[in-house]
């Protein structure tokens, strides 16, 4: 019985034509190794990149400080709240930065381009948290972060009116007045 119950569904799966032998499965091959991706630049080069991240992390750091302190000179404890939880954040990134960068120098000096390139990764996308941060900040204390200048203003008449001249204003449509429609039903209410 047991013999029945594991060779009845392979047999109901069969195709139903006599004589028409099912196609073979197809064999697997071995599998062709993947090709790791190579990094753009080389470990030292992801080093100092990394190195010039923190410094612009350290700089933020001490212009949102700038910031914390002028919000306390104007006793703004909105700004002064927002902005201290944004240089938290900060110093938190730093630390991680710092960590990280310790992880590729070690990386580094092993020649593992895999462990460098993921901890380059690390670093990157550290530094964007940063520049969001960053940007937040400026936000707190109200500040642009897209100015690209002063705004001018170009006045342009259409052709045909006079310079200087002030055109008298246009006609006023003709009014009309509109008849009640008739009571849809005899009935009144």
């Amino acid at each position: 019985m047991w013999l029945f119950v594991l060779v009845a569904p392979a047999a109901w799966a069969q195709p139903v034509g006599e004589g028409m032998p099912a196609a073979p499965a197809p064999v697997p091959g071995p599998a062709e190794p993947v090709a790791q991706p190579s990094p753009t630049i080389s470990g030292p080069q992801m080093l100092e990149q990394g190195r010039d991240y923190r410094r612009q992390i350290e700089a933020t750091s001490l212009q949102i400080q700038g910031q914390v302190q002028q919000a306390k000179n104007e006793k703004d404890v909105i700004r002064l709240n927002c902005l201290l939880d944004k240089l938290t954040q900060l110093r938190v990134n730093g630390n991680m930065m710092d960590q990280a960068l310790q992880s590729l120098q070690e990386m580094v000096s092993r020649r593992d381009e895999n462990a460098q390139l993921h901890e380059y990764t690390r670093i990157t996308i550290i530094n964007q948290k940063a520049q969001v941060l960053k940007t937040e900040a400026d936000a707190c204390v109200g500040a642009e972060t897209n100015y690209i200048g002063p705004t001018k203003v170009v006045v342009e008449k259409p052709p045909g009116e006079l310079e200087g001249v002030d055109q008298p204003p246009p006609a006023e449509p003709p009014f009309t007045v509109v008849d009640r429609p008739p009571p849809a039903s005899p009935f009144r209410q």
